[in-house]
């Protein structure tokens, strides 16, 4: 997202709280399916949901790191699923209970985000008109 400083990310990044966190899924653009490959669109509250949206890979480590953290690690899922179109299923089957996706998932979630981040991270690109990550090719 154009014009979103240093500053303003880091206090986008405060509103990272699993209490607060609020999303959606909806059917892709152009998609035929009303049920496979929906998007997960952060809703509440305003201020994860444009961090969702800033575009910038940076924010993807903190993120990252925010999920050793009980308190943050739901929202900070949320938010990377929908930045990146990765683990949106998951998002999805957890929704009513993110508790559960803590012990199910989350506590190995760092270590499978970061491995993913540094296998990819040279490869990303912001796509703006799907408003997530795509990979290039390499």
């Amino acid at each position: 997202m154009p014009g979103v400083d240093s500053a303003e990310i880091r206090s986008l990044l405060d509103a990272v709280d699993t209490r607060d966190v609020e999303f959606a899924t909806m059917r892709p653009q152009g998609s035929e399916f009303a049920t496979l490959d929906r998007r997960v669109v952060v809703v509440s509250p305003p201020e994860l949901a444009k961090l969702a949206k800033v575009g910038d890979a940076n924010v993807l480590d903190t993120l990252i790191d925010l999920l050793r953290d009980p308190a943050r690690a739901w929202a900070s899922e949320v938010a990377l699923a929908a930045m990146t179109r990765r683990e949106e299923k998951e998002v999805e089957a957890f929704a009513a209970r993110p508790d559960e996706w803590w012990d199910t998932l989350g506590e190995g979630a760092h270590e499978r985000w970061q491995e993913w981040l540094d296998e990819t991270r040279e490869r990303l690109l912001w796509d703006e008109s799907i408003g997530a990550f795509v990979e290039s090719e390499p």
